[in-house]
């Protein structure tokens, strides 16, 4: 089934044929790189698939649009100074209509570029043709994941049997759990430990230790919303969240930071949340801490890691150890597509658990579609399993849990009927970008931990407790491909090529300005969110900083994010001339690489309804026995890495129900 005709069919064809041509490899190029293309991999259909499941039905008629102004000439004098058809050209003109789409001054042709180029090289980076190790990886040294680990016997099989219904049924509980990510696992844990009966629904899949398996391109598609392929509206940040039963615990990092103190304070003094900053928020943190095995024991530096150390501490910054919830590591090459190994201590291995074995009951693959309410107090939930056909469940509780994260819990309550004006606002994303350098020793960025060292001196930019702090992301082929800037076929697998030797930093901004949760008109989440100037000034003071970094640890070649690939080459360029050129490009939206991995704040806690949608205690200010319990209630940014967070706000909410109850 395919949603383009014949002629988009082309256009799409010849758009992947340019990203990534085959070409004659000359000096020290590799030629079993440069060689294979788009065709042969038959790239072109892979992505006119992905396309049609990732998009929606809007976004599909924006790309058939696309594709139309691309083949009409007098578009492309416009935007590229090319009179010409787009499939007309050959490789030299319409990598030069391309370059036009990229870099032009209108955001829609910025947007209709990144759209394609994003996915196509992620796909063909990342792909397994019939399953066999992608056939650019021996290039870069790149290893296809185990089979079977060594450790596999040791691994669990699947010590959660969800419930499945065959049939359109009624399924009554004391607590209807909403979500399982970092905030719905403790929700869960908590009050099925307290005695109720706590039924939990999910509307990702459960996969269990033996499930997981590393691979870059079917993990991506199975444990991330929207396949990974999940932006803002304007295209221009990538939005990466967990959608399987344990949400984002189950396939992020492992940084485990403390909310600061000066942030609970704030939501405290500001929001009149003062729970935060009691001791009873402290003696929550303590608890998820021990729980989730917490720890810096575990936390030995791979090289980009060690790198980001090693030039902060020539720049007078410090680098910290990162805790990290985890119990006998072994390896963490994949980890961010679940850990094979069974060491990673996220939800499934913790409170979600603990909630099987207090008899709580799971519905995977379920979406909620509303919460269903009658005189002013929630009594259930209207949901759908997934399925052929799908089946309609009326869940019935007592006390319903909204947990489902800060992209989809403002969007149930909205489709539920709830209006205060706070839900779907202030919406927080610590918005990130990347730097990248290549230094003369082979790094591999996808070997070892991925995050164990941060660099937190420069958090307080404003005096007012907003900036950045620097980390390193884990690096794997596809989406480092997808997020490396492309000048040319040729420019691109060059830098592909160098890819064992390339490190990175990220820069994550507390962010001052919000964004937003919208409904579509069909009814499902829209991220509407635009980098404002304000914390784009912090974004790149923090961008020079982690170029600096690069600097002071001995990077040959350093890279900023931009789409232009604005370099700095030892021995060639003036590095003071360099950090002119990036800070005169500016961040202008689809000009540079911008991800989240943090969503927060759009059901934010106040001390009334007019500031905040959920009471201190974690109740709903419309609803009775309607609570939320994630991210989306923080009143600001929390300005780190925010599971433990999430976890220590939803352990306080659980501890206030049981003493409701």
């Amino acid at each position: 089934m395919t949603f383009l005709n014949q002629r988009q069919q082309h256009s799409l064809a010849m758009i992947c044929d340019t990203l990534v041509p085959s070409l004659t490899a000359a000096g020290d190029e590799d030629v079993r790189l440069f060689a294979i293309g788009a065709a042969d991999v038959d790239l072109g259909s892979q992505l006119e698939e992905a396309l049609e499941e990732v998009t929606d039905d809007q976004e599909k008629s924006d790309l058939k649009l696309f594709l139309f102004l691309l083949e009409l000439p007098w578009v492309n004098a416009l935007i590229a100074r090319k009179w010409m058809a787009f499939s007309k050209g050959d490789l030299a003109q319409r990598t030069a209509i391309l370059g036009g789409w990229r870099d032009s001054p209108l955001m829609l042709a910025r947007q209709g570029f990144q759209v394609v180029k994003r996915l196509s090289l992620f796909i063909f980076y990342a792909h397994m043709p019939d399953d066999q190790p992608n056939p650019t990886w021996p290039v870069f040294g790149y290893a296809a994941p185990a089979r079977d680990p060594q450790s596999s016997q040791s691994r669990e099989q699947r010590p959660i049997v969800p419930i499945v219904p065959t049939q359109e049924t009624t399924l009554e509980a004391d607590v209807l759990v909403i979500g399982s990510g970092a905030g719905g696992g403790v929700m869960a844990g908590e009050l099925s430990a307290a005695g109720l009966d706590v039924l939990v629904v999910e509307k990702g899949s459960y996969y269990a230790d033996h499930d997981f398996h590393g691979r870059e391109s079917d993990s991506m598609q199975a444990l991330y919303e929207n396949y990974g392929a999940l932006t803002t509206k304007d295209i221009s940040m990538v939005v990466l969240a967990g959608d399987a039963l344990g949400g984002g615990t189950i396939v992020n990092w492992m940084t485990s930071l403390r909310p600061p103190e000066s942030v609970l304070q704030e939501w405290a003094t500001d929001y009149d949340f003062g729970e935060a900053a009691s001791a009873a928020m402290q003696s929550s943190l303590d608890e998820v801490w021990a729980r989730l095995n917490i720890n810096t024991q575990e936390s030995e530096p791979n090289r980009p890691n060690a790198l980001l150390e090693k030039g902060s501490r020539a720049l007078g910054y410090e680098a910290e150890i990162i805790p990290r919830n985890v119990r006998g590591c072994e390896t963490c090459d994949y980890c961010m597509y679940g850990c094979v190994y069974g060491a990673k201590q996220s939800g499934l291995k913790t409170y979600l658990r603990q909630a099987n074995e207090h008899g709580a009951r799971f519905l995977v693959d379920t979406y909620v579609d509303r919460i269903l309410h009658k005189n002013g107090a929630a009594s259930g939930a209207m949901a759908t399993l997934q399925g052929d056909p799908p089946l309609r469940l009326t869940l019935k509780a007592k006390l319903v849990v909204v947990a489902a994260g800060s992209i989809h819990t403002p969007a149930i309550l909205m489709r539920s009927g709830l209006r205060n004006r706070n839900i779907g606002k202030n919406l927080h994303l610590h918005p990130t970008t990347v730097t990248v350098a290549r230094y003369e020793e082979a790094v591999r960025g996808w070997e070892g931990p991925p995050q164990t060292r941060v660099m937190r001196d420069l958090i307080d930019l404003d005096g007012q407790g907003y900036g950045v702090w620097l980390e390193v992301a884990v690096g794997h082929p596809g989406l480092s491909a997808s997020t490396a800037a492309w000048l040319s076929g040729r420019h691109h697998k060059r830098a592909m090529q160098d890819y064992e030797h390339l490190a990175n930093n990220i820069i994550l901004v507390r962010d001052y300005h919000a964004g937003e949760i919208k409904l579509k008109k069909n009814l499902q989440p829209a991220v509407h969110y635009v980098l404002h100037p304000y914390d784009a000034r912090h974004l790149m003071q923090g961008l020079l900083e982690g170029l600096k970094i690069h600097h002071a640890a001995g990077a040959r070649e350093i890279i900023s994010p931009h789409s232009t690939s604005i370099r700095y080459r030892e021995g060639q360029d003036s590095f003071e001339t360099f950090l002119e050129r990036v800070q005169n490009e500016g961040l202008r939206g689809n000009s540079h690489a911008l991800f989240s991995a943090h969503q927060m704040s759009s059901c934010r806690i106040a001390g009334d309804a007019r500031r905040g949608a959920v009471k201190p205690s974690g109740e709903t200010y419309e609803l009775k026995n309607l609570y939320v319990a994630d991210g989306s209630v923080f009143p600001t940014a929390v300005g780190v890495n925010p599971m433990v967070s999430i976890l220590g706000v939803a352990h306080l909410i659980a501890q206030q129900i049981k003493g409701r109850l």
